[in-house]
């Protein structure tokens, strides 16, 4: 086939260039249409793309045909040879003759040699060209030869002149001008009705009284608009810069007749059906109920302008409410509704509504819609002489929109369909997954229009079986039949003489561990605790700690761990609550007991009844579902709640795991107080595997150079740390980490530009973070780091050995990959529930019906998360307020409730505030009438009666807490709280060491200014900003511990310990 693009660049050298213009013949200036207008106005930031037109053409092209027929195009509508002006402060467009207005030549470009990069290059250099509104023209054409037969027509058209409508029209039009100009047959005439006629006529009809009238139903319709919250893959950029793309899909035609025919009997259309199903899409995803998408009205209100180019189509937004137990058909019935009410009022310009709506609103410049759905009708195939034509799809201008779905009317009785994306946002295969998550939706709400949408189904059996099974369920081998006491005694009959247990410069062998552990057991037994009974332990983390739990176990009894530092009040609520038979403990921590009816075995004054009691273990039978301990953790309603565990959930958690395959050579750090889950693992996987544990004390653990120091001559080899302490060493040095093979993190969400810094120096063999609640045994979940870009999430990962995962949505259905849902966790690591509260436990421990065993249970976790393409699970959140501090869960309605039982407090209301690394508790507070808030006084009241990690660093007292328009409390508009040095507390430094000291603190405390004798924990400060003061201070040649912080807790005081006075 000859292909006449050759001569096509000649003939628009000949072209002669437009004359000047002698001032009598410039066209008078008229009025713009009222969307004209507002699009005029707009700011260049909030410009609508170009409209495009794209073809593929297949044979043969002849340029001085399609040069003529393109100046032809120009000729026969005005809008392309229109010119826009100011003119005495207002907008206006000229429509030039069309023998004055400059000739619109084809840009050739020879492209045969290029890859596809060079053809999309061009076309963005034609979409991203700033118009000359003034000047024209308003159209540009790119005619690109890609290979041999194969050429690429592009059409890029400013949306003032044209709408979405007009590219059909437009490319008709085109196509037979084409073949008139080869053929040399009359084209058929142009259009009989004007653009400026249209403009003139809406002008003269919508006065500002008619417009405002209609204003005022729209903000009424669409008050407080919520954000569409679509899940992305990637965070949104500040503005729209990346090109945008497109998925093809086809609804069949059985489907597409059965939703007409649903939507003609409530009164609607085909389009009022898809709109429905979208909205059910687009609510499933986001798990909003109140949600608006966008679609166009077409605007042109006669007949005799169906053929007629302009800027008619109008975006109108609909919102709905999307109950999910709302019937399909019921939803199709109100989309009929809303759609009729916005076309009622359809003439009020959208951008207009946009800056209306969002005047003293703070949502200036935010679209009012995320989504558009659209349905058009076939437009008539175009046919070239000597050419194929096929439409191209170029990937520029950026998108408008986040999502885009337009369903086209084919011959045949089906439906195409095509998703627009921002590619800054979505890839290519989550909108594929969209589109057959529509498909699967369509299917089933026409099979049963009666079944409410939040049940109607969106996987397909693939990705069903990969969420809820391939990824989800992890099953592998364990003793599940045995009690974690058994699996060390197993190791005390293999390693008797190996170090079980380092303490400072104390070593524990295997066999004295079993020894004191079951002498203790016989202890209990003797005393008449009975098997079963919860034990209470007060002890300080040490080797008598680790056989006193192991003793506990062997007597068939379950230990509550105590920390001797917790309030009175809550101690004895603890002990209370779980009914402890007896409490373990040593003398001098007697003190900070309370004084209840538990009695109290003192284990340094029990020695000699000790060494009486049989060295072997007592005859006992321990199931593996008996319970091994109770935790208690924050509770919502003023108390704390104890989670009972039980012996196969620890054994499923330490044996044959595969998150880390612990050696009989491995050293691991125990670093967690015993009130805290992760000494689950701290303390049983080593010894049940044969290892060694080392005790870190606290201020070590605090202290990074200090941890290094330990870490190397202890030559430890595992070590978990929550994520704030891990933040905080990676912060001091990146590299702390090199010798281990297991470095495990968790706790609450991540840094992952930490993460980052740590694989970018040297990092351990195995990097781990870790997931899991109290009620699911320490850890549920786990992912190998190996990679991070310091701004992806790090995720959570996959489920552990014997655990299984689920992420559903508030109707237990599995969500899609990519689409938030609550994380459901179930297996052998599930607790029993909480002790004492069956409803709570009901409530939250729940049958599990994707089990293959009837009868399993799943937690309730209340953390939102994702699954990822990788088949990870991602964090996003919680569905309540609940947060994680230091790795500990609290309840900030607990810290409330304690907060408002001060004489001098009305109301209070506590966050977490993150900042930086760093996440703090901050209350705020309404005294009551007449009352003035002492903030230390009111913290010391509350560490009274919490433990000191629920305290809140900083208290903000508040005439009246800021509402949403809902009437709740707005987070947002909270005040950060400002700390500020008390003049009055002490003086300014007097030495070079108290000033270095003071700016130290002042930049981690975020304090103007520190007196010497202000107290580092009363300004907000806690141990882990603790750890920065520390790393600092060792910066500026100060050699300070966490200790030292801990102790001296005043400028003053630390700068005698650094300088030895």
């Amino acid at each position: 086939m000859t292909d006449l693009t050759t001569g096509s660049a000649t003939l628009l050298d000949d072209q002669p260039h437009p004359r000047p213009v002698p001032p009598e013949a410039v066209p008078a200036v008229l009025p713009m249409s009222l969307g004209q207008e507002e699009l005029y106005r707009r700011p260049p930031q909030a410009a609508e793309p170009p409209v495009v037109l794209g073809w593929r053409l297949h044979g043969e092209v002849h340029g001085p045909a399609l040069a003529q027929a393109v100046r032809q195009l120009v000729d026969r509508h005005e809008p392309l040879r229109t010119t826009y002006h100011t003119v005495d402060g207002a907008p206006g467009m000229r429509v030039w003759p069309a023998g004055l207005f400059g000739p619109v030549e084809p840009e050739f470009a020879d492209l045969t040699g290029s890859d596809a990069t060079g053809l999309e290059e061009r076309v963005r250099q034609l979409a991203t060209a700033p118009f000359d509104l003034a000047a024209g023209p308003v159209l540009r054409v790119l005619h690109a030869h890609v290979a041999a037969g194969e050429h690429v027509l592009v059409l890029c058209l400013h949306p003032l002149a044209v709408d979405r409508a007009s590219k059909d029209l437009l490319g008709a039009d085109l196509a037979e001008l084409y073949t008139a100009a080869l053929t040399g047959r009359p084209a058929r005439p142009a259009p009989t009705g004007h653009y400026r006629e249209h403009a003139a006529w809406q002008r003269k009809r919508f006065t500002d009284a008619k417009i405002a009238a209609r204003l005022d139903c729209w903000r009424e319709r669409l008050a407080d608009l919520p954000t569409l919250r679509l899940p992305t893959d990637r965070p949104r950029p500040a503005a729209r810069t990346t090109p945008g793309a497109r998925h093809d899909f086809r609804v069949p035609a059985s489907v597409a007749h059965a939703l007409g025919g649903l939507a003609r009997e409530q009164g609607g259309t085909l389009f009022d059906g898809l709109l429905a199903a979208c909205q059910v899409l687009f609510s499933r995803y986001s798990q909003q109920q109140d949600l608006a998408v966008g679609t166009l009205a077409p605007g042109r209100p006669h007949p005799h302008l169906h053929d007629v180019v302009g800027h008619f189509a109008n975006p109108l937004v609909l919102r709905q409410t999307v109950h999910p137990d709302t019937p399909f058909a019921d939803l199709v019935a109100d989309s009929v509704r809303t759609v009729q009410d916005a076309l009622s009022h359809q003439d009020v310009p959208y951008g207009r509504l946009v800056s209306e709506l969002a005047e003293g609103s703070g949502t200036a410049g935010r679209p009012l819609v995320q989504a558009m759905v659209l349905l058009r009708e076939t437009p008539s195939a175009y046919t070239l002489t000597g050419a194929r034509v096929s439409e191209f799809h170029p990937s520029w201008p950026a998108p408008a929109h986040d999502i885009t779905v337009e369903f086209t009317t084919t011959s045949a009785g089906d439906l195409t369909g095509v998703l627009e994306y921002d590619t800054a946002l979505f890839d290519a295969a989550t909108v594929e997954r969209w589109a057959g998550h529509l498909g699967v939706l369509l299917g089933a709400a026409v099979a049963d229009p009666a079944r409410p949408v939040g049940d109607l189904p969106l996987l397909d059996a693939d990705e069903h079986r990969l969420v809820n099974t391939d990824w989800a369920v992890n099953e592998r081998d364990f003793p599940a039949h045995r009690g974690v006491h058994d699996l060390v005694g197993d190791q005390v009959r293999a390693r008797p003489d190996a170090v079980a247990v380092v303490h400072g410069t104390v070593t524990t062998t295997y066999a004295e561990l079993d020894e004191r552990a079951n002498r203790l057991a016989h202890l209990l037994l003797d005393s008449g605790v009975r098997p079963g009974s919860f034990v209470a332990v007060c002890l300080p983390r040490g080797p008598e700690l680790f056989a006193a739990l192991l003793g506990v176990l062997r007597a068939g009894c379950a230990y509550l761990p105590l920390d001797p530092d917790y309030p009175g009040d809550r101690l004895s609520f603890m002990l209370d609550d779980a009914r402890a038979a007896v409490c373990l403990t040593e003398r001098h921590l007697t003190g900070k007991l309370p004084d209840t009816a538990v009695t109290t075995i003192c284990l340094d004054e029990q020695r000699e009844a000790l060494a009486a009691q049989p060295v072997h273990a007592p005859h006992v039978s321990v199931s593996p579902r008996d319970a091994a301990y109770v935790i208690y953790t924050s509770g919502s309603t003023g108390t704390p709640k104890g989670t009972v565990v039980e012996h196969r959930s620890i054994t499923r958690l330490v044996c044959n795991a595969d998150y880390v395959a612990l050696r009989e050579d491995d050293v691991v750090a125990q670093g967690a107080d015993a009130t805290f889950d992760a000494a689950t693992f701290e303390i049983w996987a080593p010894l049940v595997t044969g290892a060694r544990l080392v005790v870190i004390d606290k201020h070590t653990l605090l202290d990074p150079a200090a941890l290094m120091l330990a870490l190397t001559r202890h030559e430890i080899t595992t070590l978990f740390l929550t994520t704030a302490v891990f933040n905080q060493v990676v912060a001091a040095d990146p590299s702390a980490f090199a010798t281990l093979r297991h470095v495990l993190f968790g706790g609450e969400a991540v840094n992952s530009a930490r993460v980052a810094q740590v694989l970018a120096a040297r990092p351990p063999q195995r990097l781990l973070h870790v997931y899991g609640p109290t009620e699911t045994t320490t850890f549920a979940t786990w992912h190998e780091v190996r990679e991070a870009d310091g701004t992806t999430p790090v995720p959570i990962g996959g489920p552990l050995a014997n655990t299984a995962v689920h992420v559903l949505d508030e109707r237990l259905n599995p969500v899609p990959i990519g689409v938030v849902g609550e994380l459901y966790i179930a297996g052998p690591g599930v607790a029993r529930g909480y002790l004492g509260r069956p409803e709570l436990t009901a409530e939250r421990f729940l049958d599990n019906p994707f089990a293959a065993v009837p009868g399993d249970r799943m937690y309730r976790s209340g953390d939102l998360v994702r699954w990822t393409a990788q088949g990870t699970i991602e964090y996003v959140g919680r569905v309540d307020h609940q947060v994680k501090v230091r790795g500990y869960r609290i309840e900030p309605s607990e810290i409330e409730l304690v907060l408002v039982q001060h004489p001098d407090i009305e109301a209070a209301f506590v966050i977490a505030l993150q900042d930086g690394d760093h996440k703090r508790l901050v209350g705020y507070v309404r005294p009551a009438a007449g009352r003035r808030v002492e903030t230390t006084e009111l913290r010391e009241f509350v560490a009274g009666r919490l433990p000191e990690f629920m305290v809140p660093s900083a208290v903000v007292a508040l005439e009246a807490f800021p509402l949403t328009p809902n009437g709740k409390i707005d987070r947002k508009a909270l005040p950060a709280p400002v700390h500020t040095a008390d003049p009055d507390s002490g003086s300014a430094p007097r030495t070079d060491t108290e000033r270095v000291l003071a700016a130290i603190w002042a930049d981690v405390l975020g304090v103007e200014q520190v007196g010497i004798a202000e107290n580092f924990y009363e300004l907000g400060g806690d141990s882990i900003l603790g750890i920065t003061v520390v790393a600092q201070a060792r910066k500026a040649g100060l050699t300070i511990s966490a200790k030292d912080v801990f102790r001296r807790q005043t400028i003053a005081e630390l700068a005698a310990a650094v300088t030895g006075s």
